[in-house]
């Protein structure tokens, strides 16, 4: 959404914007892939909330997309971006390399695998807004990983010791009620869990999924992603088999709350 709104805001002010998105569809976070929807200070349930070109966006799916179609959103992006003339969009585009002459990055070099297009891209300015700054480490940044000690920038509320944990990656799910059973048989592949192990979690409803379906820690997020996609599918499983077929669910659903070892 950050790079949506950069080249929103560039555009309408007269500039020419290429805009590289590493999807077949925009919004990241909350697009249908992932469908994060856009919250930030509103979810204070305070006075405050984000205006401008995000506000834009987000009334223009009240008006259009009321049934709240997930892939509605998607295309309302899409009409946003491809409706200003000053934006060039390229789709399953990702960037894999950066030429830096006498500091300044002069050219970037993107690929779309789904047509073997390759795009060298100069520009005056750059914008990376991937969330890992991943242009800026490529053009040979200096940068840093987990969370700096308080004396490294003087900020108060910053930990002691400086350490290598960083936000986890999260996997949600949704699920919904049907009139007949449905049985359900976890992969092999999937963790076991008991009772005990959500002491500490609740699970009394599993419409959305759960935050807390997170793993990260220590591990380098991106190095380490593709493991720790796998890890947290078998989470993932292990949890709702947990779900489906534990005894101490059954036993809530009829109405009483035992529990068991």
């Amino acid at each position: 959404m950050a790079g949506i709104c950069a080249a929103l805001a560039a555009a309408r002010n007269g500039s020419k914007v290429i805009l590289i998105q590493d999807r077949s569809r925009l919004g990241g976070n909350a697009s249908s892939e992932i469908r994060m929807h856009i919250s930030g200070a509103s979810q204070l349930n305070q006075i405050w909330r984000e205006t401008g070109i995000l506000e834009e966006l987000v009334l223009t799916e009240a008006v259009q997309n009321p049934q709240r179609s997930y892939e509605m959103w998607d295309f309302i992006l899409y009409d946003k971006l491809i409706s200003e003339e000053n934006i060039t969009l390229l789709l399953d585009t990702a960037l894999y390399d950066v030429e830096v002459v006498d500091g300044k990055i002069n050219q970037i070099m993107a690929l779309c695998s789904p047509t073997e297009e390759i795009s060298v891209i100069k520009a005056k300015f750059f914008a990376d807004c991937t969330g890992d700054a991943t242009l800026a480490a490529q053009a040979g940044a200096h940068y840093m990983r987990g969370r700096e000690a308080k004396s490294k920038w003087g900020e108060s509320l910053a930990v002691d010791v400086e350490d290598q944990k960083t936000m986890g990656n999260s996997l949600l799910f949704t699920a919904k009620k049907y009139d007949k059973s449905m049985p359900y048989t976890p992969p092999k592949w999937a963790r076991k869990y008991t009772t005990k192990d959500f002491l500490h979690r609740n699970i009394s409803t599993y419409e959305y999924g759960y935050w807390w379906l997170e793993l990260g820690g220590e591990i380098d997020i991106v190095r380490d992603g593709q493991q720790n996609r796998k890890d947290l599918l078998a989470v993932l499983f292990g949890v709702w088999d947990y779900i489906k077929n534990s005894e101490i669910i059954r036993i809530r659903k009829i109405g009483r709350w035992i529990p068991l070892g």
